[in-house]
């Protein structure tokens, strides 16, 4: 199952934010994300969607999945724990 079909269990707001900010808030709340849960992450800084997140994610091995808001003004960046 794409993780975007998944409900997450919060949703952080990281519009407007430039790095490192994004990553930030990234790891925040993640620390208080219990195992196999997931976040959405609401970014509309293009180099964290491509890059930052997507590193952070790797590192340390969360699944992650960024899909274009309908709005086509940001982005939802689901992190799974």
């Amino acid at each position: 199952m794409a993780l975007k079909d998944e409900t997450p269990t919060k949703t952080e707001d990281c519009r407007g934010q430039k790095c490192p900010y994004p990553n930030l808030s990234a790891k925040r709340s993640m620390k208080e994300t219990a195992e196999g849960e997931v976040v959405d992450f609401l970014v509309d800084y293009e180099p964290a969607i491509r890059e930052s997140l997507p590193t952070l994610c790797e590192r340390a091995g969360w699944a992650c999945e960024s899909v274009r808001d309908e709005s086509d003004e940001y982005w939802h960046f689901y992190i799974k724990k």
